[in-house]
C-alpha cells in the first residue's frame, strides 16, 4: 500500500477553500458598470481640499550683454564677464546654471547706408539661480549686479517636495469628504448602502502668484545694494474622483 504525505492530503482540500473565498470574495465586491443589478444606482462624484502654502524657493536670472559692429569683440567681452560671474557663482552655495548664449544682428533705431555692409550686432549669455535661502540668492544677485550683470527676473515658487507634503497632507481630508458624500446620496436616494469602485486623485499643478521686485540701481553703481523680494502664496488643490454604487 503506498504511503501518501500528510502535507499532500491537505493541499487539493486548502486549493479548493481557498479558490472558494477568493470566488465569494469577487461576487462581494465585483460591479459590472456598465450592466447594473435591479436596484443599484451609480453616481459620480468630485470633491476637493485646498489650501494657500507661502513659497519656499526664490528664482533669479541674469545676463551680461554688450552690442556693437565687432561680433568677435563683444563676444570675447560676453566671455569674459561671464568667467568672473561664474567665480563668484561657484564660492556660493546657491544652484545656478549657465543660460543660453546668443549673437544676432539687431536693427539700429536710425539705419545708415553702411548697415548693410558693417551690421550691428549682439552677444548676451546669463545664468539662474534657485535656492530655499532667500537671503543668499538676494546677496548673490547684487554681487553680480555690481560686475555688470542686469537682472532679467526674480520670483519665488513652491518647491515640488513641499508642494507634495502638502498635497499628501489633503488626502486624507479629500477622501473622507468623498466617501461622506457618497454616504448621503445613498441616504438621499433611499439606497441601504454604497460601494465606491473607482477612485482617480488629482494633486494638481504646482503654479502660484509670484512676488517679486528688484531695486533700481546703476550698472555703474559701486556698492550694489541687495535687490528686495517677498514670497507669495501658491494654491495647493488635491481632487479627489470616484464611482459609486448605491445598493438597495
Amino acid at each position: 500500500m503506498p504511503i501518501t504525505s500528510p502535507s499532500r492530503c491537505y493541499q487539493f482540500p486548502l486549493l479548493v477553500m481557498l479558490l472558494a473565498i477568493s470566488a465569494f470574495a469577487d461576487a462581494q465586491n465585483s460591479f459590472d458598470l456598465d450592466v447594473l443589478n435591479p436596484g443599484e444606482i451609480m453616481v459620480n462624484l468630485n470633491v476637493s481640499e485646498q489650501t494657500q502654502v507661502e513659497q519656499d524657493t526664490l528664482h533669479a536670472g541674469l545676463y551680461f550683454a554688450a552690442q556693437g559692429r565687432d561680433r568677435i569683440a563683444l563676444q570675447d567681452e560676453v566671455n569674459s564677464k561671464m568667467a568672473d560671474a561664474l567665480e563668484v557663482l561657484e564660492g556660493s552655495e546657491v544652484d545656478y546654471s549657465i543660460q543660453q548664449y546668443r549673437v544676432f544682428q539687431i536693427q539700429p533705431g536710425r539705419p545708415t547706408r553702411g548697415d548693410g555692409e558693417n551690421p550691428l550686432w549682439r552677444a548676451q549669455q546669463g545664468v539662474q539661480l534657485s535656492s530655499q535661502d532667500s537671503a543668499a540668492v538676494l546677496d548673490l544677485v547684487a554681487e553680480l549686479q555690481s560686475l555688470g550683470l542686469t537682472m532679467g527676473g526674480l520670483n519665488y515658487s513652491l518647491s515640488p517636495e513641499r508642494h507634495e507634503e502638502v498635497a499628501d497632507s489633503l488626502m486624507a481630508a479629500a477622501l473622507a469628504k468623498l466617501r461622506d458624500r457618497a454616504a448621503a446620496a445613498a441616504a438621499a436616494l433611499g439606497k441601504g448602502d454604497m460601494e465606491i469602485v473607482e477612485v482617480t486623485m488629482d494633486t494638481g499643478n504646482n503654479n502660484g502668484f509670484f512676488r517679486g521686485a528688484t531695486t533700481a540701481m546703476s550698472m555703474e553703481a559701486m556698492d550694489m545694494a541687495a535687490p528686495v523680494a517677498d514670497p507669495g502664496l501658491t494654491t495647493v488643490t488635491f481632487t479627489v474622483s470616484a464611482r459609486a454604487i448605491l445598493v438597495p
